[in-house]
C-alpha cells in the first residue's frame, strides 16, 4: 500500500500477475517475453551486487498511461527490499528510485 503521495508514476505489478491484469486493454496477451540481463547493482540504492550484497527480490512495475504492454523488472538488495516491504513512505521512496533507475537518471547520492 502506498501513501497516496505521487512521487512516482509507475504501478507495481504483483508477483504472478500478467500485463492483462494491470492493463485490461491487453487482455488478449497470453505470453511474456523477458528481454535483457538482470541489473548488476541494486536498482534503488545503486550499490553493486557482490558476495555480501545479493539480489533479494525482483520488483516488477509498469509505467502508468503507456499504450504498450511493457513491464520492467529490477532487482533489489536486502536493505532496499526491507524498506519496500515496510510500505508507506519507504515503499514510495523505493518506487521513485526504481522509476529514476528505469529512466536512466543518475543516482542522487
Amino acid at each position: 500500500m502506498t501513501t497516496g503521495r505521487n512521487i512516482h508514476s509507475v504501478t507495481e505489478v504483483p508477483p504472478g500477475a500478467k500485463i492483462s491484469d494491470i492493463l485490461p486493454t491487453f487482455a488478449g496477451v497470453k505470453h511474456e517475453i523477458i528481454i535483457g540481463t538482470p541489473n548488476s547493482e541494486c536498482a534503488s540504492c545503486r550499490k553493486p551486487f557482490n558476495e555480501i550484497r545479493k539480489r533479494r527480490k525482483a520488483v516488477r512495475m509498469a509505467p502508468i498511461g503507456i499504450a504498450l504492454p511493457v513491464m520492467f523488472s529490477f532487482h533489489l538488495c536486502g536493505r532496499c527490499l526491507a524498506l519496500y516491504q515496510q510500505g508507506g513512505y519507504e515503499r514510495d521512496g523505493v518506487m521513485a528510485a526504481l522509476q529514476a533507475y528505469c529512466e536512466g537518471d543518475e543516482a542522487a547520492q
